[in-house]
């Protein structure tokens, strides 16, 4: 081990054992021994020289038993060779002040053969002593991987914001950070480290990972002596909150309608609950160390203290946070938002003169017009109309911007004519911003010019990019600074909707833009109308469809119109138009009008769900079999129904009990227009609640539904084959392997832990406690309803007790302490705590919690108790008197029942207890107890007519057992 230059510390000395062999076997040779005693003076090791780095064999051999042998020798006894062996372990970091460094001894040739190699004397008054070093944790991590940190009550929550399973697996070291609990979130890992007097935390970047550490008073340095540690994979850098001035800040930047928390290196958003309070908490990480901010309010949310990155409680259901380059974004998306920010600035005074118009080059003229201004802009081109990678290559600046004007206003002109897709493929090749809000210079053609393209032509490109499909080159109208402007709300919340964004916000702000959309010109207004009136009949709340106003007569809005009266105030007359319009000569119309119609039926109780499902599935056979393809000319505002159908077709079979089926038809499907993401993941929960607390296994009971329902979802588009085979039944456990498997594809929020907590149950009571502990891990941190959450805590002790973790068990025990809590939880924890007093060794205690329980539940964990004691007559005692309460008289005997009756017996037997043997058999009466039930029971009969038995876990062993071989645990 290489050590730092200058320091010296004494020679560590290994091979004890030796030592006294030596001793034992070489009292004839004085002479030499003495000869090697008269150099132990003249001798120093230098840590870092040449003796530093022998090998360990060497330095293990036959010389180095000298220093025993002589301590041994003269008296110094056990203290001193002890302090040799603490000497030898203890790190070479830093050495009591030395006398001498006298030079080292040669080598001498002993008569035996053996060689005095040369050793080291005590050199100091004390042991070495190590550096002080802080407590810490360390995380590997990708430098790509972001982090924050903050406090909840007793513990330090740390979030990665990503799936990290190496945090599963660190190593524990005896220090403050080992009492913790890492649990799986979507895309995401928390850390629970109990901590309950709040250290002052750092937390440094190193090149291998992150390092929390607790800076202890009086040693601010602590935590740098760790930068250079082997975890650490070499140097590092990092602070605490304001440790180091070169540490860069968050900051808190308020623009119109909305917040900016600008950071250097910006992370995830991860949406959670808090542990305790139960608020809903985003969670902003950061790829670097930086300041965090100081706390604050304001109406709807506050900013939270936090040890790194940014947290936000938000109070109000309109706040929503996103984030962007510079930084996450808070805003409040509602038809009367809550204050967040500046003011927001009003829209434009007149439509025709907004930004909108300005940048995608709109204008108040006939359609024939607009396209001839389209062509003569094309043909204008020239060379300009060419490939810009080519074209563009080895131009003068001038000359660049001068092309890339040209295809702008061409691009300008065909947007406005009606004619995006032909816009993009003029922009496709715009060289974009590294930046997020338009100041950043781009690279024109090989000429870098700052502040272009801006504004306008980056919202020209990312409109064109929308109504073309191309999902990612319209991502800045998503987050970019010019996007949040009033005039550009339309456009925003077009992107929402085409992305499969939440249906709640989206239709917010296409509400805000409807009046925009009206005055469009024609050919703008042709692709977006429909779809976006569609979109609010369907999903818009009553403020959002008050906007529509008096739909035009034409028949393509026929269906957003009877949507309209369906969800408002006229269901009945939107029944028979439903009914009229499923005769429509447009298959298509008829076909979503069928859809609407099983759907009105269904949630107004006139059919069931096995109904609906056998007609949901007959028009998603006819869909796919057509081809289900979008219309090529985006004008017609037709868009792909199929995954909308699949939606309800899925809801409708969990809800008929067909829970399996309706995961495959949910399967590989993602948010789209017609399928937002909200509406996918309500019906996930549908689909999961069926399949977590449903029946074992509905589909064989009820059989294959007619009409070939589970073959229309699996056929390939313009199949007409048969329908394949149903899938075969699915006992139990793999319907909660199903379950489990498809938990992340529902966001994490309270119902979620309603539907893990649920999952919890059902694996434990299948014995499987090692699933189920992560499974309640989560469900605790995703809850927010404090009784809950100790209901779901007690589980969680009991499975961990079952999978023999008593520390977690003990952490989940002192967070379900509440008060008043229900009497059946109560004394589930205080079984629970008897089971951990009995793992600990407590029996006395374990037996003293339930002293007074004569309850079932009580009685049942008293006997376990004494049998895994092996106090067979008080188990005796304990379980008789269950079994007195619990076992009829007369009838047959239930599983249970049986079970317990062989419990008993096993006692009774172990005990010696003949006369509780024979009440046992006459009670029980010749009933049925199983066959092998019945063939063990009778064992045990004969087994106690012999002598006793000692039994282990209910298996009954002869005395003779040999119990020297202990259980692993």
């Amino acid at each position: 081990m290489g050590l730092a230059h200058g320091v010296h510390c004494p020679r560590v000395l290994t091979g004890v054992g030796r030592a006294g062999r030596y001793h034992k076997t070489q009292a004839g040779n004085v002479a030499d021994t003495r000869q090697a005693d008269n150099r132990v003076n003249q001798q120093a090791g230098a840590c870092g020289g040449q003796g530093a780095r022998m090998s360990g064999p060497v330095a293990r051999g036959a010389g180095a038993t000298a220093a025993p042998a002589r301590q041994v020798r003269t008296g110094l006894g056990r203290a001193m060779l002890l302090g040799t062996m603490l000497a030898g372990l203890a790190p070479c970091v830093q050495a009591a002040p030395l006398r001498a460094t006298p030079p080292a001894v040669q080598d001498v040739p002993r008569s035996d053969g053996l060689h005095a190699l040369p050793v080291t004397s005590v050199q100091a008054d004390a042991l070495p002593r190590v550096a002080d070093v802080a407590p810490g944790l360390f995380l590997p991590a990708e430098s790509t991987t972001g982090l924050a940190a903050f406090w909840s009550g007793p513990e330090l929550m740390v979030v990665v914001d990503r799936a990290l399973p190496a945090l599963f697996h660190l190593p524990g070291e005896g220090g403050m950070f080992d009492r913790r609990e890492s649990v799986a979130l979507n895309g995401a890992t928390l850390l629970r480290i109990y901590l309950p007097d709040h250290p002052h935390i750092a937390v440094l970047r190193q090149k291998a990972g992150w390092l929390l550490c607790a800076v202890q008073p009086g040693h601010p340095d602590g935590c740098g002596a760790r930068v250079g540690s082997p975890a650490g994979n070499g140097g590092g850098h990092g602070a605490s909150a304001g440790a180091h001035p070169a540490t860069p800040a968050v900051q808190m930047v308020p623009l119109p309608a909305r917040i900016l928390f600008a950071q250097s290196q910006p992370g995830r958003v991860v949406t959670l609950p808090d542990p305790a309070t139960g608020g809903r908490l985003f969670v902003a990480t950061t790829r670097q160390v930086e300041t965090p901010l100081q706390p604050r309010s304001a109406v709807g949310y506050a900013v939270r203290p936090a040890v790194l990155g940014v947290v936000v409680a938000a109070d109000s259901a309109q706040l929503f946070m996103q984030p962007t380059p510079s930084g996450p974004v808070l805003e409040a998306i509602a038809g009367q938002p809550v204050p967040v920010g500046l003011p927001a600035p009003p829209p434009s005074a007149s439509v025709r003169q907004g930004q909108d118009w300005f940048w995608l080059g709109l204008r108040d003229e006939p359609t024939p017009m607009l396209l001839q201004k389209w062509r003569k802009a094309r043909d204008s081109l020239g060379q300009a109309a060419g490939d810009p990678a080519t074209v563009l290559a080895g131009q003068p600046e001038a000359v660049v911007i001068t092309m890339w004007a040209m295809r702008v206003a061409a691009a300008q002109a065909a947007f406005a004519a009606g004619y995006p897709q032909q816009a993009w493929e003029l922009l496709r090749a715009l060289p974009e911003h590294s930046g997020h809000d338009g100041s950043s210079a781009a690279d024109v053609g090989g000429v870098v010019r700052g502040g272009w393209p801006g504004p306008g032509v980056q919202a020209l490109r990312a409109c064109a990019a929308l109504l073309s499909g191309d999902m990612a080159g319209a991502a800045p109208l998503a987050s970019a600074d010019w996007a949040f402007g009033p005039d550009m709300v339309l456009w925003r919340g077009a992107y929402f909707m085409l992305s499969g964004a939440g249906s709640v916000p989206t239709s917010v702000l296409l509400a805000r833009g409807y009046a925009r959309l009206e005055q469009y010109p024609a050919p703008v207004r042709a692709g977006l109308m429909l779809r976006v009136t569609q979109y609010l009949a369907q999903f818009g709340g009553p403020d959002e469809r008050a906007v529509l106003g008096s739909l035009p007569d034409d028949p393509v809005y026929s269906l957003a119109r009877i949507m309209v009266q369906a969800r408002g105030t006229e269901p009945e007359s939107a029944r028979v138009a439903l009914e009229n319009l499923t005769a429509s000569g447009n298959d298509r119309m008829a076909d979503m009008a069928r859809a609407e119609l099983v759907g009105f039926l269904l949630a107004h109780d006139q059919i069931g769900p096995d109904m609906a499902a056998q007609a949901y599935a007959q028009i998603l056979a006819a869909q796919v079999a057509e081809g289900s393809r979008v219309a090529p000319n985006a004008q017609q505002g037709e868009v792909n129904i199929v995954p909308a159908l699949r939606l309800v077709y899925a809801q409708a079979l969990a809800r008929s009990g067909q829970a399996v089926r309706a995961a495959g038809v949910l399967s590989g499907l993602g948010a789209s227009e017609l399928a937002p993401q909200d509406k996918l993941d309500a019906a996930w929960r549908t689909v999961l609640f069926a399949l977590v607390f449903g029946p074992p296994h509905a589909d064989a009971a009820q059989g294959t539904p007619p009409h070939g329902s589970h073959g229309a979802v699996g056929r390939k588009r313009g199949g007409r084959g048969a329908v394949p085979n149903v899938p075969p039944a699915t006992d139990r456990a793999q319907q909660l392997a199903l379950a489990r498997a498809s938990m992340g594809l529902v966001p994490d929020d309270p119902l979620k832990a309603k539907l893990l907590a649920g999952l919890g149950r059902q694996l434990m009571a299948m014995g499987q406690f090692g699933q189920a502990i992560p499974v309640l891990q989560q469900a605790d941190v995703l809850a927010i309803e404090p009784l809950m959450r100790a209901d779901i805590e007690e589980q969680l002790a009991q499975a961990a007790l079952q999978g023999n973790q008593r520390p977690l068990a003990l952490r989940a025990l002192e967070r379900s302490a509440l008060a008043d809590l229900p009497e059946d939880l109560a004394a589930r924890r205080r079984y629970d705590e008897a089971r951990l007093a009995a793992a600990s060794g407590n029996r006395e205690g374990a037996q003293a919690l339930l002293a007074e329980d004569e309850s079932d539940a009580g009685l049942s964990v008293r006997g376990a108790l004494y049998e895994q004691d092996q106090q067979w007559a008080q188990a005796v005692l304990v379980v008789g008197r269950l079994a007195s309460r619990t076992l009829p008289e007369q009838g047959e005997l239930s599983p249970p029942q049986r079970d317990l009756v062989i419990r008993l017996a096993t006692d009774a037997a172990a005990a010696g207890d003949m006369e509780t043997l024979h009440s046992l058999r006459a009670w029980v009466a010749g009933r049925a107890l199983g066959a092998e039930r019945q063939a063990r029971f009778a064992a045990l009969l004969r087994q106690a007519q012999k002598g006793p038995v000692v039994s282990l876990g209910g298996y009954g062993l002869p005395s003779t057992f040999d119990k020297s071989v202990k259980d692993p645990k």
